[in-house]
């Protein structure tokens, strides 16, 4: 049985994951970037398919949460 409290845990750090691989976009160089942009576009895929058979109010929620300890980690480091 999936524990849908961790299920949603785990959604929410993925479609964070994704999302801060925007910040990525145009860092690397060749070799790595063709593989970063695969993974980027599986990613946004598959988050895709998770979104559709998920609770959005409850993902955003805990996706929020995330974001802004992101951001704080930011504002420490520059």
């Amino acid at each position: 049985m999936i524990n849908t409290n961790e299920w949603g845990i785990q959604l929410a750090l993925f479609k964070a994951t994704v999302e801060q691989s925007n910040m990525l976009t145009g860092t690397t160089k060749q070799n790595t970037k063709m593989i970063f942009n695969q993974w980027q576009k599986l990613g946004f895929k598959i988050l895709k398919v998770m979104e559709n058979n998920s609770n959005l109010d409850e993902l955003e929620e805990v996706t929020g949460v995330i974001e802004n300890a992101i951001n704080k980690l930011r504002i420490i480091n520059n």
